[in-house]
């Protein structure tokens, strides 16, 4: 499995929230809203959820 596309968008200078990233697995499976937080040692990733 190769990541084939990476698109950041850059959110507020305000706020933990750094980016709001996309990434395509073998030019055929997308997954969005992943998120880019600042945490206490350093940057995270958060998964995308839905709240139900």
């Amino acid at each position: 499995m190769q990541i084939t596309d990476v698109r950041v968008r850059k959110v507020a200078k305000e706020g933990k929230l750094k980016a709001v990233v996309s990434i395509t697995l073998d030019d055929e499976f997308v997954v969005h809203d992943i998120k880019v937080i600042e945490g206490e040692k350093g940057l995270l990733s958060l998964c995308p959820a839905k709240k139900r």
